[in-house]
């Protein structure tokens, strides 16, 4: 690796990603042409689209953590060159790994609510007609397929890390897994504003 100067340490109180809001299930305004509770694929979808949101918020949290404990990483080995295997060092990856799976977690939960929206369009199949402002079931169906297609991708990278950054002893190398993790090269600006765009359809904002 290069012989560039290194930041002695990191700082790691500070997150990385945008803040994360979660959205209310109940709250916002009824379907166009709709007045009271929503019933039936109105409120399955409605509901999903809120889930599906929450989810992608707390994965930003687990996102923000999980660079904090890289970068305590990356100081740890800065102050212990010569240890392979710091005592610290166990519970830090320890941690990592638990936000993987969490990370894990919430895209198994999202090809769950994809299927459900399956059979939702399923059922919708003959109708052209909106169920909000202008989308139809079958493109709900599309902009998750989207969604989760990069967050696969995203998540597969961050398990590969994580089987990486415990062994390297190469601040430069860990600089490196730190940068994969926090800019998440599968997550474009164009997958939060479709996640932006599908709880406006909703009506939850």
């Amino acid at each position: 690796m290069s012989d560039s100067p290194r930041p002695k340490g990191l700082n790691t109180s500070v997150g990385t990603s945008s803040p994360a809001r979660e959205v209310d299930v109940y709250a916002g305004r009824p379907a166009q042409g709709h007045s009271g509770n929503l019933t039936g694929n109105r409120r399955i979808l409605k509901d999903t689209a809120a889930d599906i949101f929450n989810r992608m918020q707390q994965w930003k949290v687990y996102q923000d953590q999980g660079s904090v404990v890289i970068s305590n990483i990356f100081n740890l080995r800065m102050d212990m060159p010569n240890v392979k295997f710091p005592d610290e060092l166990s519970s830090l990856v320890s941690e990592l790994k638990k936000l993987g799976e969490k990370m894990l977690y919430i895209v198994e939960g999202l090809q769950a609510k994809l299927k459900n929206l399956i059979a939702v369009a399923a059922l919708e199949k003959d109708n052209t007609t909106p169920l909000f402002i202008s989308w139809t079931t079958e493109h709900f169906c599309k902009i998750i397929k989207i969604v989760l297609k990069a967050y696969q991708k995203e998540q597969k990278l961050h398990q590969s890390l994580l089987l990486r950054i415990a062994d390297s002893m190469d601040p430069d190398v860990l600089l490196f897994y730190l940068s994969c993790w926090t800019f998440q090269p599968y997550l474009d600006h164009s997958i939060e504003k479709q996640l932006h765009c599908m709880i406006k359809e909703t009506r939850h904002v």
